[in-house]
């Protein structure tokens, strides 16, 4: 009987276990958010990420500019009140000048805190089956240079880079004057960038 007894109450342990769990929705990284369940996690699951990973070098302007880029695996955020997880993809770099004095770096960042996202660049979708990819660029200091960059594919080992800022000032009400606001990324269409 005690054996009987203890069967059923495994039973009823499993079954009101089976009916609390909710499986995580997988779904492909540009799909609307809009009337998605909560939870929902946008995976790169044709790999249109895996051509940018790795790093790259371009040259600009007498300045020599290397990428380092890389996936980030079911990463929280939150739209319309809701949390949901992605893949998406942290780009890093480093601008030296043609003397090797480095200018700007990220190459070193964290960028895991919320407050942390000084110089961040982080994906925000692909296009044309992933020979795309839209980033944004938080920009520095006061937000200068926040915008977007699009990259473009060329071929296996090249890809075109276009970056948009949507604000190259400072505001002299809030922002010190005694910060670096200069915008070292390359403000360009088409500079060609190799993988490394």
């Amino acid at each position: 009987m005690k054996n009987i007894l203890r069967i059923i109450l495994n039973l009823v342990v499993c079954i009101l276990g089976l009916t609390q769990c909710h499986a995580q929705q997988i779904l492909p990284l540009n799909t609307s958010t809009f009337n998605i369940p909560a939870g929902t996690y946008f995976k790169d699951l044709n790999n249109e990420f895996g051509y940018y990973l790795g790093s790259w070098k371009g040259n600009y302007q007498d300045k020599i500019i290397t990428l380092s880029i890389v996936k980030v695996n079911n990463k929280p955020f939150e739209m319309w009140d809701r949390n949901y997880y992605h893949d998406q993809i942290i780009v890093r770099y480093e601008i030296k000048n043609i003397n090797g004095n480095i200018l700007q770096s990220t190459l070193n960042s964290s960028f895991n805190e919320e407050n942390d996202v000084h110089l961040l660049i982080e994906s925000s979708g692909t296009e044309a089956n992933g020979n795309v990819l839209k980033l944004l660029f938080a920009g520095g200091n006061c937000s200068v240079g926040i915008g977007e960059i699009i990259l473009k594919k060329i071929n296996n080992t090249q890809f075109y880079w276009n970056y948009y800022p949507g604000t190259t000032t400072r505001n002299d009400i809030t922002c010190p004057p005694n910060l670096d606001y200069n915008i070292y990324l390359p403000e360009t269409e088409n500079l060609i960038f190799t993988k490394q």
